[in-house]
């Protein structure tokens, strides 16, 4: 087949058969969502319970390694368990797709079993390839092959930001990025060609790289052109449905309410289709460049191309109903607000964009003046044992200084000035920001800091220090140390703490009041599952505005934000009488994100 009308091709051949593309990629998504990651999610909270692990992190992989080895085991043979069922996934969409562009008529059951059946192909060398492909590919898999069990695979927002510090390591982590990117181009055609063709790993790497050779910019182009042509359209089908419903919303109450409710469902379809023709159009291209197209594993007999078209129409018709009854559902309570919570607003190291230094008093009172829920600052251990509003464990950036603060005491620290932001002001005590907040009537969420040279009663000094006071104050704590934690809820269980989680591997097992995640894996199972069990979620670090609608989305308790303002804005939009048009343009951004992480909507 030609090259040059290949994207052409590949759309003629979706829209030939729309339908059942449309429902295979929806079976497939159904089914790891509803059943695949669900288990998944189980299995590693259960090895961790039954261990007696309390949380997964970067920060306990020593301990996990010395004291629990056999956790480490059992989570590497669910890793591979995973790259399995992720396999399967990718196995169930090429040979589905295959099949109905072949016509080929066999059912999803015997799709199913032909990809588990490709299973049995693979190697303990293939898994481990697979891993380190999806690795190397991981700009396109953002955007086109990527999995919900693969979902967790993100780069942390707060790593970019250290990253964005130097020029230096912009500009590493942008010929990084160029580099996975390329070499994701040359090995677009792994998964096919061991799939479809059934090779081997490493050797479909080596194909993938000839079939690429001078061909890098034609996938490229197709990348671009497929993209564009989704978000185009899905961009001029939300905007034409939001002008109606502004027409609908001069109407009566019930009218507006009607017709928001048809729009909300004729949006999520709409995504549902949009979703599947971007995966099944760039699927159908590495398919129709393989040299061998049909494989004998994918041979039909006679008896398969019996066709049962009544009965797959009914099938699909009853599916379709399903899921409208839930949509409208849905859509009727979304729109009378009741799945969304009015999130706390908690300014991040006292400032708003940069409306002075952080952590100091001066930041604070303005700061305060705005009127969030909770202030977030930090605190280091001094020399002396006093306790230094501060986040870094070196003063050099703010102070011009090279010393930590526990190798100064308290006196010397608040003689020292901090710039940022072009402003000036002292560094504070503990004791001094907690009177000024105060003052303010200000309530507080303490952050304390720990590091190696902290004395072996820091935590002990600071409950004898504060804790009736913070109990008066209503303030919160929160921590990224899990000593700090659970000493907290042994020794002072009445003050409220949170458990910062700089990534969600998995659901932690501890007492905490509520957990701290970072924004970039912080999931709607996470934030269900801490509500379940009484706990609340606060999100961090999260500056940008579709962000924060994207957190208040999933319902979290709290938003961590350098933005103040900015967060303010956006909650009074959402919250305070919004029109159903307004509703519909938030509920298009949000299916927007998600599809173009590469998922398909959920609600």
């Amino acid at each position: 087949m030609k090259r040059k009308p290949l994207l052409r091709q590949a759309f003629k051949a979706f829209f030939k058969n729309w339908g059942a593309y449309t429902i295979l990629v929806v079976v497939i998504n159904f089914l790891m969502l509803g059943v695949v990651v669900p288990l998944t999610t189980f299995s590693t909270s259960l090895i961790l319970r039954m261990n007696e692990v309390p949380y997964l992190s970067y920060t306990n992989v020593g301990w996990l390694l010395t004291q629990r080895p056999v956790v480490v085991i059992e989570l590497f043979i669910l890793l591979f368990v995973i790259l399995a069922l992720v396999f399967w996934q990718f196995a169930f969409l090429l040979f589905g797709i295959q099949n109905i562009g072949e016509k080929q008529n066999q059912r999803l059951p015997q799709i199913a079993l032909m990809a588990f059946k490709n299973l049995g192909h693979l190697r303990v060398g293939s898994f481990l390839f697979f891993l380190i492909y999806f690795v190397l590919i991981l700009p396109i898999s953002d955007i086109y092959l990527n999995s919900p069990l693969l979902s967790k695979v993100q780069v942390p927002v707060f790593i970019f930001e250290a990253v964005d510090k130097s020029w230096l390591y912009i500009a590493l982590v942008v010929f990084a990025y160029l580099l996975l990117f390329y070499l994701g181009i040359r090995l677009i055609q792994v998964l096919p060609l061991m799939i479809l063709n059934q090779q081997p790993g490493f050797t479909a790497a080596r194909k993938s790289w000839q079939m690429t050779r001078h061909n890098s910019w034609r996938y490229i182009w197709r990348i671009v052109v497929l993209g564009a042509v989704s978000v185009l359209t899905t961009t001029l089908f939300s905007g034409l449905l939001y002008q109606v419903q502004l027409y609908f919303d001069q109407k009566s109450n019930g009218v507006a309410f009607t017709g928001a409710v048809i729009n909300m469902g004729l949006l999520s379809i709409w995504q549902y289709i949009i979703g599947a023709f971007s995966l099944v159009v760039f699927m159908l291209v590495l398919i129709f460049n393989l040299d061998n197209r049909r494989s004998a594993q994918t041979a039909t007999s006679p008896n398969q191309l019996r066709r049962h078209p009544y009965r797959r129409r009914i099938i699909a018709s009853l599916l379709v109903l399903f899921y409208l009854g839930i949509q409208v559902a849905f859509n009727g309570v979304y729109l009378q607000g009741a799945l969304l919570t009015r999130p706390l607003t908690i300014s991040h190291r006292g400032v708003d964009n940069g409306n002075g230094v952080q952590n100091t008093i001066p930041a604070l009172n303005k700061t305060s003046r705005e009127k969030p829920d909770y202030v977030e600052m930090d605190i280091h251990e001094t020399k002396d044992h006093q306790f230094v509003v501060m986040h870094d464990e070196n003063l050099a950036d703010l102070a011009n200084v090279d010393k930590a603060p526990h190798q100064l005491t308290l006196k010397q620290l608040t003689k020292l000035k901090v710039h940022e932001n072009g402003h000036t002001a002292h560094i504070a005590g503990f004791n001094a920001y907690l009177t000024a907040a105060e003052r303010d009537h200000q309530k507080l969420l303490v952050e304390i800091k720990t590091t190696k040279y902290d004395s072996s009663n820091m935590l002990q000094l600071f409950i004898k220090r504060y804790e009736k006071r913070l109990l008066r104050d209503h303030d919160r704590i929160h921590s990224l140390d899990y000593q700090v934690i659970s000493g907290l809820k042994k020794r002072a269980p009445k003050l409220f703490v949170s458990y910062i989680l700089p990534f969600n591997f998995s659901f932690p097992e501890t007492k905490a009041n509520a957990y701290t995640m970072e924004e970039t894996t912080l999931n709607q199972n996470f934030v269900d599952e801490a509500h379940a069990r009484k706990q609340q979620v606060f999100a961090w670090t999260v500056d940008d505005d579709d962000d924060m609608t994207r957190m208040m989305f999933l319902n979290v308790d709290g938003i961590i934000t350098d933005n103040l303002h900015e967060l303010q804005v956006n909650i009074e939009t959402q919250f305070d009488h919004p029109s159903y048009a307004q509703r519909l343009l938030i509920y298009s951004n949000e299916l927007q994100d998600v599809s173009d992480s590469g998922g398909m909507p959920e609600n």
